[in-house]
């Protein structure tokens, strides 16, 4: 066997086997090259459906939509823990509030279930009304409460230009107001509604409306109104720990009411007494003080109301402030307005004694310091009255210590210049009871 010169260690092959043995070799190079491109082909497809490199024409859809970077507040679909955008802008330097530019960000009715800007607006104005108030701006918030909220920046109009306002907050979706705290009465807003309706007897079409009422200078109270057709029928408020009625006020139609009352100052009294005790659970220590018979207004036609004052009673002493206020409808006899002022728990009041200072002597104690204060009225000074009561007025949202209240004379006058200006009140002034020292006047021209 000879062997080829070109290839010493390999056998020797005609040259028609080389040619074949080498075109298999290029066959099978070839296969491999094809296996190794399709195992490289499936690998880029795999790689690219799980890196989303691969573009179909449903990841090219989603290429188009904003990133979260892009997208604007009223597209986020979780709110942002920062205020979502600025609705509104006013400038409050100008005299006039301008119209109130809601911009192009407004999402009224571009989310599902929200109210509209517009309507927040206007159940801000019924607490807020234009002639008082202006708005500076409205956000869309999420900072407070567990909702989202309109946020109204309200601004005082009689207001100094330093004056920060204040802001109010509309559910956007409810349309209910919001009051930062409200969650710590002693009565939910939906708990108060349903007192409402249940005292008033308030059929399902009607709308109830509450609002928590922190207001530094009154007791915090739930402010309720009672809607129908848009028009408000029953306003009042209640407490927010024990859900008693304080106070309320009914709408009153003019529209056919005979010229005189049907009912006289008697009967209308004993359903005043009545709706004391009904209120109440049973009848309180008061005496009628003050009664009273009223028209509806200048010009008005109609059969007015009878107006009744009572006074707390403890001691068998009267109470300066504490008592009732009831309104009855002359024509059908309906409670039209009732207010309730209880504040100072018994143990407030000090234990009665009679005074040692006599009337003649506070009273002179009075024209003594009236003197002093305007010299040129004293000689037409007159007394109105001089009654021992209990000085129960106190700040609201003060509980008085035990004792704290003590009975003073309250002596009540005027003089010529009170007299002449008709819009002047009577001057009041009191006198403690056992020193005769004065505790307090308001004397004024």
């Amino acid at each position: 066997m000879s062997k080829d010169s070109r290839n010493s260690c390999g056998a020797y092959l005609p040259e028609r086997y080389k040619h074949q043995i080498e075109a298999k070799k290029r066959r099978r190079l070839l296969k491999k090259v094809a296996a190794i491109t399709a195992v490289i082909a499936v690998a880029a497809l795999v790689y690219g459906f799980l890196t989303g490199s691969l573009i179909s024409p449903l990841s090219r859809d989603l290429q188009t939509l904003p990133t979260p970077a892009d997208l604007s507040p009223e597209m986020s679909l979780s709110p942002a823990p920062a205020p979502l955008l600025t609705l509104l802008n006013v400038d409050t330097t100008a005299a006039d509030t301008p119209p109130l530019d809601t911009g192009t960000d407004n999402p009224a009715g571009s989310v599902s279930g929200m109210i509209s800007l517009d309507n927040a607006m206007t159940l801000v104005r019924r607490d807020y009304p234009e002639v008082a108030y202006s708005l500076v701006s409205a956000n869309l918030t999420n900072q407070v409460g567990n909702s989202t909220f309109y946020q109204f920046w309200i601004h005082r109009s009689e207001s100094s230009p330093a004056d920060p306002g204040f802001p109010v907050f509309i559910d956007a979706y409810t349309g209910d107001p919001y009051t930062p705290g409200q969650e710590n009465a002693g009565i939910s807003a939906g708990w108060a509604k349903n007192l409402v309706r249940e005292v008033f007897s308030i059929p399902a079409s009607d709308r109830i409306r509450v609002r928590y009422d922190t207001d530094p200078d009154s007791i915090p109270a739930w402010i309720f109104d009672v809607y129908r057709d848009n028009t408000t029928i029953i306003s009042g408020s209640l407490d927010t720990n024990t859900g008693q009625i304080a106070s309320f006020s009914r709408s009153v139609s003019r529209a056919g009411r005979p010229a005189d009352p049907t009912l006289d100052m008697s009967m209308a009294q004993k359903i005043a007494d009545r709706y004391i005790v009904e209120r109440n659970g049973a009848p309180l220590p008061v005496n009628m003080s003050e009664q009273r018979y009223e028209s509806f207004g200048f010009g008005e036609a109609g059969a007015g109301y009878y107006v009744f004052t009572y006074t707390r009673i403890v001691q068998n002493i009267p109470c300066d402030y504490d008592g009732f206020t009831i309104s009855v409808d002359s024509v059908t006899g309906e409670i039209t307005e009732y207010n309730r002022r209880w504040y100072s728990p018994d143990n407030a009041f000090s234990v009665a004694v009679d005074s040692p200072v006599k009337k003649y002597e506070a009273i002179y104690s009075i024209q003594q310091r009236a003197q002093e204060i305007f010299p040129d009225s004293s000689t037409g000074l007159r007394i109105i009255s001089a009654e021992i009561r209990w000085k129960d007025r106190h700040p609201s949202g003060v509980i008085p210590r035990p004792g704290s209240i003590s009975a003073a004379w309250k002596v009540q006058f005027d003089d010529d210049t009170i007299r002449s200006q008709g819009w002047l009140s009577p001057a009041t002034a009191w006198v403690d009871g056992r020193t005769g020292k004065v505790l307090e006047m308001d004397y004024r021209h």
